[in-house]
């Protein structure tokens, strides 16, 4: 048996999130069984806690999982079959969230593909809080090709996981870069690196007169039309979270925008950016929280005031 955090209905992290013991999966062919030391609470997490209208896409009426948690870093306890790159023992790290996620727990099969080895000097808190959050924003940083001096890059939702990770990632090319958040954060998301910094409750950055080369947006809180008049010719708009009608409206006036491109960001789970990113940068990490609170975890990511990303420790 196991600790796991498991929910069976949608609703405040308090009342339907539970600590019980539940059988220890066992790895099937291509799996690994992972014992998991942290797990990193995600916006994909919270959604599908409360049951958001994004969180209901793949679950309408029930949770399409009972243990929630992607992100996650551990030690390989055990290989199915046909599993040659991780033996027991091994230090790893992943993003379970094209499987069956269960992060939260003690122990969670993964497939291989998706886990990559933890490099050494990074504690297992810092490798869980890498793979979603840093990925989505490496990815979205690529979709802009020769990104560098000269150029502006806008952040909105600057001081969460995905912003703290891309203006570390930013501030090398050299790029002018604006963080938009809630004035709270202003000190540590300007201590990444950030050249400037717009409270969003005193000012509308799509209605200032500065316009931008990239946005990167994980809120998506404005019309697309706004998006598209403050970006520059040639300009990029990344959504990557935001709610579910904000995203199709942005990715249907994309396809008809043809001198700015406004567009959704398409993720896709890589082992190889979280290596890539290790090497580069070094996770925010809000707090840490023991798997018993867990829906303290949930509660903290969902109130907007964590700067970086917020950890579940199982020891």
């Amino acid at each position: 048996m196991m600790r796991a955090l498991v929910y069976d209905k949608y609703g405040p992290p308090e009342q339907v999130l539970r600590l019980e013991q539940v059988p220890r999966p066992q790895p099937q062919p291509g799996e690994v069984l992972v014992r998991v030391k942290a797990a990193s609470v995600n916006s994909w997490d919270w959604d599908l806690v409360i049951g958001s209208p994004m969180g209901r896409i793949s679950g309408p009426f029930k949770p399409p999982h009972k243990i929630l948690g992607a992100d996650i870093a551990g030690t390989v306890e055990a290989v199915g079959q046909g599993v040659t790159a991780f033996q027991p023992g091994d230090a790893v790290f992943g993003d379970l969230s094209e499987g069956k996620w269960g992060g939260f727990a003690d122990y969670v099969c993964a497939p291989a593909k998706t886990l990559a080895k933890i490099p050494g000097g990074l504690a297992f808190a810092e490798a869980a809080a890498i793979p979603q959050a840093g990925a989505l924003a490496l990815q979205a940083l690529r979709k802009f090709e020769n990104l560098g001096p000269g150029h502006t890059v806008l952040f909105n939702g600057a001081g969460g996981g995905v912003g703290t990770f891309g203006i570390q990632l930013a501030k090398p090319t050299g790029a002018k870069i604006i963080a938009v958040d809630r004035a709270e954060k202003r000190e540590p998301v300007l201590a990444l690196g950030a050249d400037s910094f717009i409270d969003y409750k005193s000012a509308d950055f799509t209605a200032a007169p500065e316009s931008y080369d990239l946005i990167i947006d994980v809120v998506a809180n404005r019309p697309a039309a706004h998006f598209a008049r403050c970006l520059k010719p040639g300009g990029r708009l990344m959504l990557i979270g935001g709610t579910y009608g904000s995203l199709i409206r942005t990715a249907l006036r994309g396809l008809v925008t043809r001198e700015k491109s406004l567009g959704v960001l398409v993720y896709k789970v890589s082992p190889a950016d979280n290596l890539e990113l290790a090497g580069k940068v070094r996770p925010v990490i809000d707090s840490t929280f023991p798997l018993e609170d867990g829906a303290k975890a949930l509660r903290r990511l969902g109130s907007g005031l964590a700067v970086g990303k917020v950890i579940v420790a199982m020891v």
